[in-house]
Protein backbone atom coordinates (compact mmCIF):
# COMPACT_ATOMS: atom_id res chain seq x y z
CA UNK A 1 0.00 0.00 0.00
CA UNK A 2 2.66 2.35 0.86
CA UNK A 3 4.61 1.66 -2.88
CA UNK A 4 1.25 2.40 -4.12
CA UNK A 5 1.15 5.64 -2.56
CA UNK A 6 4.15 6.52 -3.14
CA UNK A 7 3.56 5.71 -7.00
CA UNK A 8 0.83 7.94 -7.30
CA UNK A 9 2.23 10.61 -5.17
CA UNK A 10 5.05 10.61 -7.39
CA UNK A 11 3.11 10.71 -10.75
CA UNK A 12 0.69 13.65 -9.42
CA UNK A 13 4.31 15.99 -8.52
CA UNK A 14 5.38 15.45 -12.18
CA UNK A 15 1.88 15.89 -13.65
CA UNK A 16 1.90 18.94 -11.70
CA UNK A 17 5.53 19.74 -12.51
CA UNK A 18 4.73 19.19 -16.47
CA UNK A 19 1.83 21.46 -16.56
CA UNK A 20 2.88 24.37 -14.11
CA UNK A 21 3.29 27.48 -16.69
CA UNK A 22 4.39 30.12 -14.30
CA UNK A 23 7.50 32.02 -15.62
CA UNK A 24 9.14 35.03 -12.97
CA UNK A 25 11.52 37.18 -15.06
CA UNK A 26 13.81 38.98 -12.89
CA UNK A 27 15.36 41.61 -13.99
CA UNK A 28 18.76 44.18 -12.91
CA UNK A 29 19.50 47.33 -14.14
CA UNK A 30 22.88 48.65 -14.88
CA UNK A 31 23.27 52.24 -14.44
CA UNK A 32 20.02 51.82 -11.98
CA UNK A 33 20.14 54.76 -9.50
CA UNK A 34 19.37 56.73 -12.33
CA UNK A 35 16.37 54.61 -13.50
CA UNK A 36 15.08 54.20 -9.84
CA UNK A 37 10.98 54.78 -10.32
CA UNK A 38 11.50 53.70 -14.18
CA UNK A 39 8.49 51.87 -15.80
CA UNK A 40 10.16 48.29 -18.11
CA UNK A 41 7.73 47.05 -20.46
CA UNK A 42 7.33 43.43 -21.97
CA UNK A 43 5.56 43.19 -25.04
CA UNK A 44 5.08 40.66 -27.71
CA UNK A 45 8.28 40.38 -30.09
CA UNK A 46 7.49 42.97 -33.46
CA UNK A 47 4.21 44.95 -32.09
CA UNK A 48 4.36 48.26 -32.25
CA UNK A 49 0.57 48.67 -29.71
CA UNK A 50 0.18 48.67 -26.39
CA UNK A 51 -1.97 45.08 -26.80
CA UNK A 52 -0.53 42.02 -24.93
CA UNK A 53 1.97 44.35 -22.75
CA UNK A 54 3.10 44.11 -19.10
CA UNK A 55 4.84 46.54 -17.21
CA UNK A 56 7.42 46.52 -14.14
CA UNK A 57 8.40 48.96 -11.80
CA UNK A 58 12.19 49.48 -11.65
CA UNK A 59 13.16 49.65 -7.69
CA UNK A 60 16.18 49.29 -6.16
CA UNK A 61 18.06 48.23 -9.73
CA UNK A 62 15.84 45.27 -10.26
CA UNK A 63 12.69 44.37 -11.69
CA UNK A 64 10.23 41.60 -11.93
CA UNK A 65 7.83 40.57 -13.90
CA UNK A 66 5.47 37.17 -13.36
CA UNK A 67 2.16 35.46 -15.32
CA UNK A 68 1.65 32.31 -16.71
CA UNK A 69 2.23 31.39 -20.39
CA UNK A 70 0.47 28.98 -22.34
CA UNK A 71 2.61 28.71 -24.58
CA UNK A 72 6.69 30.12 -25.52
CA UNK A 73 6.42 33.60 -26.77
CA UNK A 74 9.14 35.99 -28.34
CA UNK A 75 8.41 39.13 -26.38
CA UNK A 76 10.79 42.59 -25.97
CA UNK A 77 11.50 44.01 -23.04
CA UNK A 78 11.74 47.86 -23.56
CA UNK A 79 13.06 51.15 -21.83
CA UNK A 80 12.52 55.01 -22.98
CA UNK A 81 15.06 56.01 -25.53
CA UNK A 82 16.85 58.15 -23.19
CA UNK A 83 18.11 54.98 -20.87
CA UNK A 84 19.88 53.80 -23.85
CA UNK A 85 22.68 55.46 -22.86
CA UNK A 86 23.34 52.97 -20.53
CA UNK A 87 22.27 49.92 -21.96
CA UNK A 88 23.22 48.06 -25.51
CA UNK A 89 19.53 49.26 -27.12
CA UNK A 90 15.96 49.97 -25.80
CA UNK A 91 14.50 46.64 -26.53
CA UNK A 92 15.79 43.34 -25.46
CA UNK A 93 14.28 39.90 -27.07
CA UNK A 94 13.39 37.39 -24.50
CA UNK A 95 10.84 34.52 -24.81
CA UNK A 96 8.69 34.01 -22.04
CA UNK A 97 8.23 30.75 -21.07
CA UNK A 98 7.26 28.99 -18.24
CA UNK A 99 10.15 28.96 -15.82
CA UNK A 100 12.72 31.42 -14.10
CA UNK A 101 14.59 33.88 -16.18
CA UNK A 102 17.34 36.23 -14.80
CA UNK A 103 18.03 38.94 -16.76
CA UNK A 104 21.18 41.43 -16.43
CA UNK A 105 20.53 44.91 -18.85
CA UNK A 106 23.95 46.65 -19.23
CA UNK A 107 25.45 47.55 -22.54
CA UNK A 108 26.12 43.90 -23.62
CA UNK A 109 22.87 42.48 -21.98
CA UNK A 110 22.16 38.60 -20.92
CA UNK A 111 19.18 36.55 -20.48
CA UNK A 112 19.36 33.10 -18.31
CA UNK A 113 17.96 30.15 -16.88
CA UNK A 114 15.42 28.97 -19.12
CA UNK A 115 16.13 26.45 -22.15
CA UNK A 116 14.94 28.54 -24.95
CA UNK A 117 16.55 31.73 -23.34
CA UNK A 118 19.18 30.13 -22.41
CA UNK A 119 19.45 29.04 -26.53
CA UNK A 120 19.01 32.75 -27.43
CA UNK A 121 21.96 33.57 -25.07
CA UNK A 122 24.14 31.35 -27.24
CA UNK A 123 23.20 32.42 -30.15
CA UNK A 124 23.17 36.08 -29.09
CA UNK A 125 26.85 35.97 -27.93
CA UNK A 126 27.29 34.76 -31.45
CA UNK A 127 25.96 37.36 -33.00
CA UNK A 128 27.93 39.94 -31.14
CA UNK A 129 31.25 38.51 -31.76
CA UNK A 130 29.68 38.41 -35.65
CA UNK A 131 29.02 42.12 -35.08
CA UNK A 132 32.58 42.67 -34.05
CA UNK A 133 33.94 41.04 -37.15
CA UNK A 134 31.26 43.22 -39.25
CA UNK A 135 32.48 46.68 -37.68
CA UNK A 136 36.28 45.53 -37.87
CA UNK A 137 36.35 44.99 -41.65
CA UNK A 138 33.97 47.71 -42.17
CA UNK A 139 36.49 49.81 -40.69
CA UNK A 140 39.33 48.94 -42.25
CA UNK A 141 37.26 48.96 -45.76
CA UNK A 142 36.66 52.51 -44.70
CA UNK A 143 40.18 53.58 -43.30
CA UNK A 144 41.48 51.81 -47.15
CA UNK A 145 39.41 53.75 -49.10
CA UNK A 146 40.95 56.81 -47.32
CA UNK A 147 44.18 56.26 -47.50
CA UNK A 148 43.50 55.80 -51.61
CA UNK A 149 44.84 52.16 -51.23
CA UNK A 150 44.62 49.98 -54.41
CA UNK A 151 41.35 48.58 -55.64
CA UNK A 152 42.84 45.12 -55.16
CA UNK A 153 43.06 45.57 -51.32
CA UNK A 154 39.56 47.08 -51.17
CA UNK A 155 37.88 44.29 -53.32
CA UNK A 156 39.56 41.99 -50.71
CA UNK A 157 38.39 43.43 -47.73
CA UNK A 158 35.05 43.48 -49.50
CA UNK A 159 35.09 39.68 -50.66
CA UNK A 160 36.32 39.19 -47.02
CA UNK A 161 32.97 40.99 -45.04
CA UNK A 162 30.68 38.81 -48.22
CA UNK A 163 32.30 35.39 -47.29
CA UNK A 164 32.06 36.63 -43.16
CA UNK A 165 28.49 37.69 -44.07
CA UNK A 166 27.25 34.55 -45.91
CA UNK A 167 28.97 32.27 -42.84
CA UNK A 168 26.62 34.32 -40.60
CA UNK A 169 23.27 34.07 -42.93
CA UNK A 170 24.04 29.79 -42.89
CA UNK A 171 24.68 29.53 -39.16
CA UNK A 172 21.91 31.37 -38.49
CA UNK A 173 19.52 28.82 -41.35
CA UNK A 174 21.37 26.07 -39.66
CA UNK A 175 19.63 27.34 -36.11
CA UNK A 176 16.55 27.75 -37.25
CA UNK A 177 16.51 24.59 -39.03
CA UNK A 178 17.45 22.69 -35.53
CA UNK A 179 15.06 24.60 -33.42
CA UNK A 180 11.56 23.81 -34.66
CA UNK A 181 10.05 26.45 -32.20
CA UNK A 182 9.45 30.21 -31.58
CA UNK A 183 13.69 30.73 -30.85
CA UNK A 184 14.24 28.76 -34.46
CA UNK A 185 11.23 30.89 -36.04
CA UNK A 186 13.19 34.15 -34.34
CA UNK A 187 16.71 33.38 -35.59
CA UNK A 188 14.81 32.80 -39.04
CA UNK A 189 14.08 36.17 -39.36
CA UNK A 190 17.65 37.33 -39.28
CA UNK A 191 18.55 34.10 -41.48
CA UNK A 192 17.26 36.36 -44.38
Amino acid sequence: MKRLFAIISLAAVLFGCSSDKSYVIEGTLYGAASFEGETIYMVPFGSSSTEGQDSAVISNGRFVFEGTAERPEVCELRVRPMMRLFLDRDKFVIIKEPGHLWVALSKQSTARGTALNDSLQVWREYKYKADSVFSAISKQMKVAKLKGDDSSEIEALEMKYETFKNTFIKHNKEVAERNDNVFGDYIEHYAR
